[in-house]
């Protein structure tokens, strides 16, 4: 045991002796020990940017859209309100809950935009940024939690065509970015945050190109 502790000991001194040694070289020397950095390349910085420019603008355009979903609210709670409406009470209770998430989702996502930007003023934008975007995501998060099990719920099983487990699939891929937005760490690395990206948007993405009349 004491052997062994010894060895230990030898060890830790030499390689201590050895990183004084090249500090000692490098203050003779004049010059500073090499620091391993990681950097990212330009094309990588230049993605970056346009990524962060093109969401700016997205947010942006949806400054007012709370505003736009108010006559969604008003209409599900005089739906809900109805004695006479034929829609299942459990369906106008969820239908009320999703109208009410995206407006408490989009007020969320303003104010953190906004106080990013510095258009308004508070003790401390950036805590009080981070903090909207995060709660904004985990609205977010139920709003799709409920959206997926109604997809589930109110469709039979012989109506689980193509189009169904398409639409199903949209909103099951954003789960993991969800998660990650919602962690003040985050959860996931750049690439799967791509990947989960892309399957989100592809499908929005193949209509669109599809619905071009290139003739």
């Amino acid at each position: 045991m004491q052997w062994y502790k010894l060895t230990q000991f030898l060890k830790s001194t030499i390689i201590t002796n050895t990183n004084n040694a090249d500090d000692e070289k490098c203050s003779i020397l004049n010059y500073e020990k090499p620091v391993l950095v990681e950097s990212e390349s330009k094309l990588a910085g230049h993605l970056k940017k346009i990524n962060s420019y093109l969401a700016d603008i997205r947010i942006f355009n949806r400054l007012t859209d709370s505003i736009k979903y108010m006559p969604w609210l008003i209409d599900e709670y005089h739906a809900l309100t109805s004695p006479s409406s034929s829609v299942p009470k459990l369906d106008r209770y969820v239908n009320v809950i999703q109208a009410l998430n995206c407006i408490v989702l989009e007020l969320l996502e303003n104010a953190g935009w906004l106080t990013d930007h510095d258009w308004v003023g508070t003790n401390d934008n950036p805590w009080w940024s981070f903090e909207t975007y995060i709660w904004c995501c985990r609205v977010w998060g139920v709003y799709l939690v409920i959206e997926i099990i109604e997809i589930i719920r109110r469709t039979p099983v012989a109506k689980w065509n193509k189009s169904w487990r398409i639409n199903l699939f949209k909103n099951v891929i954003q789960i993991p970015l969800v998660l990650h937005w919602s962690l003040r760490d985050g959860c996931l690395t750049p690439f799967w945050v791509g990947v989960c990206g892309s399957g989100a948007s592809w499908w929005n993405f193949k209509d669109m190109w599809s619905s071009i009349d290139l003739s």
